[in-house]
């Protein structure tokens, strides 16, 4: 059975923080050795739906980074938008009514504290598919240590995400699994990515690179190009 490998976390010209261009994702996935990536947006699907449409060899995951009253959740395998500041065990239902999947990001990044905190981790844990135990743009490697730490202790399958908001940064972290039949199902997928490894490298904070680099400059204009927000 061949092997696969996934980015479950980046962002693209459609998150107001970041500038990929859609048409520059494949060919630099496919030079990373990825076979697919799941597009995560700030409170929008629709670059995720807009790459799936184009790409020619790479595996779209259309998915969404929302945000909840109580911090960042992640839908994958979406068909419809998730509105944003819902709770977010509301979030959570949302996405498995469409038969998504819920994946926690960067549970104890305390630079992110004003979007992971609200409803306590225990009062929402029940309701997550996948916690993110490797995230490429934490603060510190403490943080997915405690997250790895939290995923074993409730017994939830662990993921890995770039968190990429530029181009350069997709593909530092990938979850390697064998190839499950039928990589469009939820369910089919979260079995072979239980049975996967991450690999990955942490990147500064500050500059979105592992030794040096330049924040993405903020692209909030395109938000307004497209109705899905």
């Amino acid at each position: 059975m061949a092997k696969v490998r996934y980015d479950l976390h980046l962002h693209t010209e459609y998150s107001p923080d970041c500038d990929t261009a859609l048409d520059a994702i494949e060919a630099h996935a496919l030079r990373r050795g990825l076979t697919g990536l799941a597009v995560t947006d700030h409170n929008t699907i629709t670059g995720a739906l807009k790459l799936r449409e184009r790409v020619k060899t790479l595996t779209v995951i259309v998915g969404e980074e929302v945000s909840t009253q109580d911090g960042d959740v992640i839908g994958l395998f979406l068909r419809e938008h998730v509105p944003p500041k819902m709770s977010g065990l509301e979030t959570m239902h949302a996405i498995h009514a469409q038969g998504g999947l819920v994946y926690l990001p960067h549970p104890f990044d305390k630079q992110k504290a004003r979007r992971t905190g609200g409803a306590s981790l225990s009062s929402l844990i029940e309701a997550v598919d996948i916690v993110e135990t490797f995230n490429g743009k934490v603060g510190r490697d403490r943080y997915n240590l405690l997250a790895t730490e939290f995923a074993a202790r409730h017994g939830k399958i662990a993921g890995g995400g770039s968190d990429a908001h530029n181009l350069r940064a997709i593909g530092t972290v990938l979850n390697e699994f064998e190839a499950p039949a039928n990589l469009s199902d939820p369910s089919l997928f979260l079995q072979a990515l239980a049975a996967g490894h991450i690999v990955g490298q942490r990147r500064s904070p500050l500059t979105g690179w592992l030794v040096r680099g330049r924040r993405p400059l903020s692209m909030a204009w395109r938000r307004l190009r497209d109705g899905n927000r």
